[in-house]
């Protein structure tokens, strides 16, 4: 009994090749969360444009009626801090030059964004965990959306 555990946990292990296999698999588009907001809206009655390449940034969702883009994050990828963050702990050097790339561009494409006149909404992967929470954030981004602030996280 303990030397399955035993080969278990060693097939648990990560192998350089296998952890490139799961990285290549994560996708920046269409992503279980962004589809999520996107469902929500569309019962709401919002219409909206996908992926405008022509913004800074490239928000996952443009509302264009009420000039409010959306960038739906996953918590690792944009070091949200809350528990799915992580950083790993193999090539630490690259990942953390990785991740303050990914932090520092957000904040300047959400200033570009605003200089332009667009209202900027971000949510954050962890929001949207569970049906209950994804309710109360999508009740959120509703609101804002039909307000006049500048820009929400939630």
């Amino acid at each position: 009994m303990g030397t399955g555990k035993i080969k278990s946990r060693k097939l648990a292990k990560k192998t350089p090749l296998t952890r490139s296999q799961m990285m290549q698999a994560v996708h920046s588009k269409n992503t279980k969360p962004e589809v999520i907001v996107r469902r929500g809206l569309f019962k709401q009655g919002f219409r909206y444009r996908l992926h405008r390449r022509d913004l800074p940034g490239t928000p996952d969702i443009f509302v264009l009626k009420y000039g409010v883009v959306v960038f739906i994050n996953g918590c690792f990828w944009h070091q949200h801090g809350c528990k799915l963050t992580s950083r790993p702990k193999s090539n630490s050097e690259f990942w953390d030059n990785k991740f303050t790339n990914n932090v520092v561009r957000d904040i300047k494409t959400n200033w570009q964004l605003s200089l332009e006149g667009y209202r900027v909404a971000t949510i954050w992967e962890c929001s949207l965990l569970n049906e209950e929470s994804a309710k109360r954030t999508l009740e959120r981004l509703t609101a804002f959306i039909q307000s006049d602030e500048e820009s929400i996280e939630i």
